[in-house]
């Protein structure tokens, strides 16, 4: 990794982040490089009970118990890992008609990936623009939590945790607050420029006007349930903390410069780009390490708006491939276990006995 740059998270959980490059040439400190350097020091979790891959459990503490390795170390193994996967391609067989394919099977943080989430994005703002027409409004919300709420930076994994505390209470307040009317979201995990550190924006699509009002108690709910979510962070009259936006057009305008410029914004504020993720700014590596190593997924949309991004797929992605080999180089690998799973661990202490 290059120099990691500390966040704009000011130990209250505040973010002054909107889009996530936007901050990427910003200078910096000593006092930044320092909190950094810390933060980077401290395991993935101190928790007992949190599932991980195998590959961050720190080997040279098994006599402690299952611990994880630092978040610096296990970002090294995250490269490993996209390094390990560069030159493969995935093989597929049509159960139909027998035939193979050689193709991609692009790991979620690989360009491809984020080229396809991208066209999910068009696909669902296609949709609610066909149902919702000039009516479609949409709300960005922001949710954040201090990653030093004691002073001193807190593991990652643990942050997360904390910080998704909230989520079931967040969820039924939208409900609350929008009950009776047609609306879907789209959830979104992106990291604090420089730290790594994660918030969720959650975009909001409502079929009719909103206001402020109708979201300053979803972000109430988010400061009861989350512990080290702060209140200087979520002003509500801050566009940072509750943004709305009018995206409606007519149903039958053909043209799509709107729905383009939409989709190009939702992209950009929930952080949908293609980066080379070794090339990537050392702040998203490190919140990808955290995601990598958790199997936490960046999106989270609601069954409607997940409906809407497969509405518009072609008949070939319904069609009878399934996944029967690797291909690494010259060599082919059979996929006995073409479930995807991953080895992982629980992290546990051993206590030694009296």
């Amino acid at each position: 990794m290059s120099s990691v740059r500390h966040s704009d998270d000011d130990g209250h959980g505040r973010s002054r982040s909107r889009l996530s490059e936007s901050d990427r040439a910003d200078a910096t400190d000593h006092r930044e490089r320092s909190s950094r350097g810390e933060s980077l020091k401290r395991p993935l979790t101190e928790r007992d009970g949190i599932w991980l891959r195998e590959e961050v459990r720190d080997d040279d503490r098994l006599l402690d118990g299952d611990r994880p390795l630092s978040w610096r170390e296990s970002v090294h193994e995250y490269r490993e890992y996209i390094e390990d996967t560069e030159d493969v391609d995935a093989i597929f067989q049509n159960a139909a008609t027998g035939d193979y394919h050689a193709g991609g099977d692009p790991h979620r943080f690989a360009p491809e990936y984020a080229d396809k989430q991208y066209a999910k994005l068009k696909d669902l703002q296609r949709g609610l623009a066909e149902d919702y027409g000039k009516r479609l409004h949409t709300a960005m919300l922001t949710l954040t939590a201090s990653s030093a709420p004691d002073g001193d930076p807190m593991p990652p994994v643990d942050h997360l945790l904390d910080l998704d505390a909230s989520w079931e209470a967040v969820r039924r307040a939208l409900s609350r607050q929008l009950d009776g009317r047609r609306w879907e979201y789209l959830a979104i995990l992106e990291p604090h420029p420089k730290s790594g550190y994660l918030h969720i924006h959650i975009a909001v699509f409502v079929d009719g006007v909103v206001s402020r009002d109708d979201f300053a108690p979803v972000i109430e709910a988010h400061l009861r349930n989350c512990p080290i979510a702060g209140e200087e962070a979520h002003d509500v009259e801050d566009d940072s903390t509750i943004s709305i936006r009018h995206a409606g057009r007519d149903r039958a305008d053909e043209d799509d410069d709107q729905l383009d410029e939409l989709a190009i914004y939702l992209a950009e504020y929930l952080g949908t780009y293609g980066d080379d993720p070794l090339q990537a700014a050392d702040h998203v590596q490190m919140s990808n390490t955290v995601l990598w190593a958790t199997g936490k997924q960046r999106w989270r949309p609601s069954q409607g708006a997940q409906a809407y991004m497969a509405s518009f797929q072609s008949e070939d992605d319904e069609s009878d491939w399934e996944l029967v080999g690797i291909r690494s180089g010259t060599d082919y690998y059979p996929c006995e276990d073409t479930s995807g799973g991953v080895d992982r661990f629980v992290t546990s202490t051993w206590d030694p006995p009296d």
